[in-house]
């Protein structure tokens, strides 16, 4: 029988929900200090800019804070891709590579970067273009640092970019999915601003964040195994000697027709 030419995406979005809520509930300690933590970087970075009037001051800062905010994330990517292979979390497991968090910290600014410069033109095509673009491509840049199978953060955003490939429309399909579902967790504050609503608003955030980690570390698995390894690059071998040329007169003359 012929293959059908549109194949099914490799894992039921059912099941990235149903792995991602099992993870969390087994590790919700480390998951829910880790979300925490990489919140708290983002409020300390962001509250205090928050009344500011010039608003091309309030988005640098606001990016910066998310720039910042997702490196400090590390640990939260790692202990999310633990949860997702059934592993005990090891909480010092991020903190023994101090150049994965540099390599985070770089991959994060050209994310958040891309995210800055599609605000600026939301209102004409490019703002959407963009972030279609870095959604679909972008994705995955923390689970590859957190992973350690790439050194550097420019082949981290490349294996992000092939990890996505022929599936870009399904992936930002489900990124909206997830988002709507951490959009809701985020309900509480919106009947009004008060210290209740606030520590619900937290709390339901770091949890329906770190089911949604878990659920993409599943995901980012299940697309890396079904990545095929590029070929080594071919080195030049320096020392090889080369054959000589033949000098012209040696040539044989070519033929008139």
């Amino acid at each position: 029988m012929a293959e059908p030419k549109i194949k099914p995406f490799p894992i039921p979005i059912s099941a990235m929900f149903q792995r991602g809520l099992r993870g969390y509930v087994a590790n919700a300690v480390p998951l829910t200090l880790a979300a925490a933590a990489t919140f708290g970087v983002l409020a300390v970075s962001v509250i205090p800019v928050l009344g500011e009037e010039n608003r091309f001051r309030l988005l640098a800062v606001t990016t910066l804070g998310l720039i910042v905010a997702t490196a400090a994330a590390l640990p939260w990517f790692s202990y999310a891709l633990n949860a997702a292979r059934n592993e005990p979390v090891d909480i010092a497991a991020p903190f023994r590579d101090g150049s994965r968090f540099v390599d985070q910290l770089v991959c994060s600014f050209w994310f958040w970067a891309a995210f800055f410069l599609g605000f600026q033109y939301l209102r004409t095509l490019w703002g959407p273009i963009l972030f279609f673009l870095v959604v679909v491509l972008y994705a995955f840049f923390g689970f590859v640092v957190a992973d350690g199978t790439v050194q550097g953060p420019l082949r981290a955003l490349g294996t992000s970019v092939r990890l996505g490939e022929k599936r870009r429309i399904a992936l930002f399909a489900i990124w909206v999915l997830f988002f709507l579902f951490n959009f809701a967790a985020a309900l509480p504050i919106g009947w009004g601003v008060n210290p209740v609503t606030v520590v619900v608003t937290v709390i339901t955030l770091a949890m329906t964040t770190s089911i949604s980690m878990v659920a993409w570390a599943c995901l980012y698995d299940t697309l890396d195994d079904l990545l095929v390894p590029l070929p080594p690059a071919q080195r030049p071998q320096w020392g090889a000697r080369r054959k000589p040329k033949k000098s012209r007169k040696s040539r044989k003359p070519r033929r008139r027709r």
